[in-house]
């Protein structure tokens, strides 16, 4: 796959150079979500060295930028890219990129008349932690844009009550339309059970009753069952069926 997108491994090589630093280090997080391959990727599809041959150059032009006496070169530069390649192995090129490009910033460690690899890579650990908080702040927003997309389809339980009654009239069905009249919310209901002043007996009984009217209704809307066991277990600390069968002969 990476092959017919890019070419054979001279062509990504090329194209994938230093100089795609300022490219695309000036937003993190095309860098971060961005359709880019990983170190893995790379090794699969253009071969094991291929991780360390694109390395190596990024490495010497962040030795060449820090303007050390003592540059990063031969073994030692082929080993560090080594152990990047097969530590970070699941990294992007973008977030290694993006990495360089902070480091070059002054964001993590420095060199003293030397270049050290192992300042790099304890600076490549201090990354993943902003990285971890990255992806987290993204899937947060994700979830955040999921359920506004949720919301702007939802329906209260009273109209949704009334889509039933009105669809099993269209039906003919007129004895099972009127048990959809003033319907009781089962999530209010779930909610509203254990506030009740009721012996425990009783609210077990009322949970399990509760919990069994629903799951057992065949036309009941899948979202309205996904909710309800949401809310149970949250509640309850286990699924509704794992409360029923604990508790139904009770």
């Amino acid at each position: 796959m990476l092959i017919s997108r890019y070419g054979n491994r001279e062509a990504f090589l090329a194209k994938y150079n230093p100089d795609y630093q300022r490219q695309i280090c000036a937003t993190p997080d095309l860098c971060f979500f961005g359709d880019f391959p990983t170190f893995g990727m790379l090794r699969e599809a253009y071969g094991n060295n291929a991780p360390v041959m694109w390395l190596i150059p990024q490495l010497y032009n962040l030795s060449e930028y820090c303007g050390c006496r003592d540059k990063l070169q031969g073994k030692p530069l082929e080993e560090c890219a080594s152990v990047i390649a097969s530590e970070f192995f699941y990294l992007k090129i973008s977030e290694t990129m993006l990495f360089f490009h902070w480091f070059k910033s002054g964001r993590y460690g420095r060199f003293y008349g030397s270049v050290d690899p192992l300042v790099i890579t304890t600076s490549i650990r201090d990354f993943l932690k902003e990285r971890a908080y990255a992806y987290e702040r993204h899937e947060r927003d994700e979830r955040y844009k999921q359920k506004e997309e949720e919301l702007k389809h939802a329906v209260s339980w009273q109209q949704y009550c009334k889509m039933e009654e009105e669809k099993l009239r269209a039906q003919g069905k007129n004895e099972e339309a009127d048990r959809w009249i003033d319907k009781p919310n089962p999530l209010t209901a779930l909610t509203s059970s254990t506030e009740q002043k009721e012996t425990p007996k009783e609210n077990v009984e009322n949970v399990v009753r509760i919990a069994q009217s629903l799951l057992n209704d065949p036309k009941a809307d899948e979202s309205i069952k996904a909710s309800f066991c949401k809310l149970f277990k949250k509640k309850y600390g286990c699924t509704p069926q794992e409360y029923i069968e604990k508790n139904a002969n009770k």
